[in-house]
C-alpha cells in the first residue's frame, strides 16, 4: 500500500461564545466551548478521518485532496495577516501537522 505525505493546515478561533477549529486541508471543523477543546475535537476527527483513508486505500488521493471553502481560507490568511501585524489579540491559534496516510 503506497503512503501518502501531506502537510495540513489548521487554526482555530472564537467566534461569538464559540470557538471553531478548522483543518482546511482536509475540510474537517469542530466547535465547543474552549480553544483546547475545540482543537482536541478537531484532533480526533483528523485521526478518525485518517483511519477511514487508511481502511479505502484506493480513494486516499480523493480524500486527501478535498479542501475547505475559499471563504475559510480567505479567513485563515486575513488571521495570519493580522496576527503578524498586530500580535495575536484574536485568540488565533495555527497549527500544522503532517499527515501520513
Amino acid at each position: 500500500m503506497k503512503k501518502y505525505r501531506k502537510l495540513i493546515r489548521c487554526m482555530a478561533y472564537r467566534e461569538n461564545n464559540l470557538f471553531i477549529a478548522v483543518c482546511l486541508d482536509l475540510s474537517l471543523a469542530a466547535q465547543a466551548d474552549s480553544m483546547d477543546e475545540a482543537i482536541q475535537k478537531l484532533d480526533m476527527q483528523i485521526q478518525d478521518f485518517i483511519e477511514e483513508i487508511n481502511a479505502e486505500p484506493e480513494y486516499a488521493i480523493q480524500l486527501l485532496n478535498r479542501s475547505a471553502p475559499l471563504s475559510l481560507w480567505i479567513k485563515y490568511y486575513w488571521f495570519k495577516f493580522l496576527s503578524a501585524k498586530n500580535g495575536n489579540k484574536k485568540q488565533v491559534a495555527f497549527f500544522e501537522e503532517d499527515c501520513y496516510a
